[in-house]
């Protein structure tokens, strides 16, 4: 059952089903940062109204935070033999991967840096974050086309629709998105989400909506379930000699 809103529990669970930001949810789980800050600067959770929190509040949390994608990083890009070659800083590489922060800003003077760096570090931005389904906010500005950003929850079947995902993560995604399908389908599912509990169809349309899972493959999948269970369904003459 999906947890929602700001709840701890729902943020490890959404930093945990995706792919490269589970180290998020060991740092929380370890205490080393709070849910509510990862959730707001990943932009998950609104920015409240900041009268009455002390600005270094505010700088303390984003800090935390960069160090710990600044560790991260490190791991992975310890493995690259390309790094040195683009000549981008790791808060350069992260500011490509997502995006300015809204409170400290661009590490770029201009727009005209932002394309140089995209220019130099693609490569190694999109072997690090470019996969799963994901794409790093760089590539949405600037390698989209007439792709819009549709939002972090619903960017994985945006990018399934348009055509653009590689063969492994189309297969990788639709298998996931079957298995939440199929768990929709239980016959004792139900969700509980804002102090309503929902059972049936509402319950699967919400689940499928949070699991992202694009309406063309859900209505496919339904169409085969009714025509197994014609075919599995006991015939009259059956049922009467029953």
């Amino acid at each position: 059952m999906p947890h929602r809103g700001t709840s701890k529990a729902y943020i490890l669970e959404r930093l945990r089903r995706e792919e490269g930001l589970s180290y998020l949810a060991d740092a929380i789980e370890a205490g080393r940062i709070s849910s509510h800050a990862v959730g707001l600067e990943l932009g998950w959770i609104g920015r409240p109204d900041l009268v009455g929190v002390r600005d270094g509040q505010a700088k303390q949390r984003h800090f935390l935070f960069q160090r710990l994608l600044r560790e991260a990083a490190s791991r992975a890009i310890a493995k690259a033999s390309d790094i040195d070659s683009c000549g981008l800083t790791l808060s350069e590489l992260q500011e490509l991967w997502l995006g300015a922060h809204p409170t400290t800003g661009s590490h770029f003077r201009s727009r005209e840096e932002l394309v140089a760096a995209w220019e130099a570090g693609r490569a190694v931005v999109m072997r690090l974050w470019g996969s799963h389904g994901r794409r790093p906010m760089a590539w949405w500005e600037f390698d989209a086309g007439d792709l819009k950003h549709p939002g972090y929850d619903r960017e994985r079947s945006t990018l399934w629709r348009a055509g653009v995902l590689s063969e492994s993560e189309r297969t990788e995604l639709e298998a996931e998105w079957r298995r939440e399908f199929e768990h929709a389908h239980r016959p004792d599912f139900f969700i509980s989400t804002s102090g309503e509990v929902l059972h049936g169809d509402a319950a699967v349309q919400a689940h499928l909506a949070w699991a992202d899972v694009p309406i063309e493959l859900a209505q496919r999948w339904a169409a085969a379930r009714r025509r197994r269970g014609r075919h599995e369904a006991p015939s009259e003459e059956a049922v009467v000699a029953k």
